[in-house]
Order: C-alpha cells, then sequence, then structure tokens
C-alpha cells in the first residue's frame, strides 16, 4: 500500500510542469540600432550602421536604457587615409541585473568628428562616464518613503559613477546596500 501511494505522489510530482525546476526567463537580444540610440542619446548622432555589436547580447527587458561607460579609440595609431575612425565603445544596460556590461565597435563619421582629426570628441562622449566615488569612499545613504527618510552612514564597496547603481555596506560591514549615486559623498536608495 505505502509503495501504490509512493509510486502515485512520484508520477503526479513529474507531470506537474516546473515541479523541482527553475523558470526560465525571457531574453531579448540588443541590437546595433538599440546602441546608436544611446549614444545619440548622449550629443554623439550615430545611426545603426556605424555600430557592430561583438557579440550576441541578451537583456531580461526587449528595450533597457544603456549607459555609455566609456570610449576607446580602436586603431593603433593613425588611421589610413579616407578611412573611417572606429572607437571601442563599453556599454551596460543602467539598471543592474538587465545586461552584462559589453562592447561595440562604432565607426565614426566626419560630422561626428573634431575638426581637423578623424576621432571623436572624447569630452563629449565621457562627460557622464567620470567616476565620483571610488571604492572605500565613506558616504551618506539616503532612503526617502512617503513615511519614512533613513539616513546611514556607508562605505563603498564599488566605484561608482552618477547615476549608476553600486554596493555599499554598513562600517561595520555587516549589512549591503545598493544605492544610485548622486555625488561624491552621498548615494539614494529605496526599500
Amino acid at each position: 500500500m505505502r509503495a501504490t501511494w509512493l509510486l502515485l505522489f512520484l508520477m503526479a510530482a513529474t507531470c506537474m510542469p516546473g515541479w523541482g525546476q527553475s523558470q526560465l526567463q525571457e531574453r531579448f537580444a540588443l541590437t546595433a540600432g538599440q546602441v546608436a540610440q544611446a549614444l545619440s542619446g548622449r550629443g554623439i548622432p550615430t545611426t545603426g550602421e556605424q555600430v557592430t555589436l561583438l557579440a550576441r547580447v541578451v537583456a531580461t527587458h526587449p528595450h533597457p536604457v544603456l549607459d555609455v561607460l566609456s570610449v576607446d579609440p580602436s586603431g593603433q595609431g593613425r588611421p589610413a587615409p579616407h578611412s573611417r575612425a572606429s572607437s571601442q565603445v563599453k556599454l551596460a544596460c543602467h539598471l543592474p541585473g538587465e545586461c552584462l556590461p559589453f562592447y561595440a565597435i562604432v565607426s565614426w563619421s566626419q560630422s561626428t568628428a573634431r575638426p581637423g582629426t578623424d576621432t571623436p570628441d572624447p569630452s563629449t562622449l565621457n562627460a557622464k562616464s567620470e567616476i565620483i566615488m571610488r571604492a572605500g569612499t565613506h558616504a551618506t545613504l539616503l532612503m526617502d518613503d512617503e513615511r519614512l527618510h533613513i539616513q546611514v552612514a556607508v562605505i563603498s564597496l564599488e566605484n561608482g559613477m552618477a547615476g549608476h547603481r553600486i554596493r555599499v555596506s554598513s562600517p561595520d560591514h555587516k549589512q549591503v546596500y545598493f544605492g544610485e549615486v548622486v555625488s561624491g559623498s552621498l548615494l539614494k536608495g529605496s526599500f
């Protein structure tokens, strides 16, 4: 009798969809057009034809907000005459966990280059990508709600740029929080 019930429970459990298995989260492929849109949002007019993704990049959201982390010249030395300059651009999703950081190659046209050169103006591209909070910085984490205002002394565990979410911990390292960098000593959190 016991074996019969055990067999019935085992059969019922194996027939249940997803029992004992994690549910797969849907992934959406990012396109060159989305990278071009992120660069255009930073004031650099770029089209999808100018962008080459180095690998297939996927995100958990179909249209994530992309942040431009850095722009580095990809050529060694000066480009040949009549060739287009290109740069290696590092991007990441604004919200952590939506996608992994990735690289793209962007071919710059003469309209985006500095006058008299074949390279884009780095001050325009990297204006927002400066690290303003270094790992180990003592800062304040503010968490606001309609009824509650909490201010916590924290230590930064990661380097952070304005607007990016980074990990911080309490001074005794017993609590870990996530906060959005506002300035060199202030973060904004939520709960």
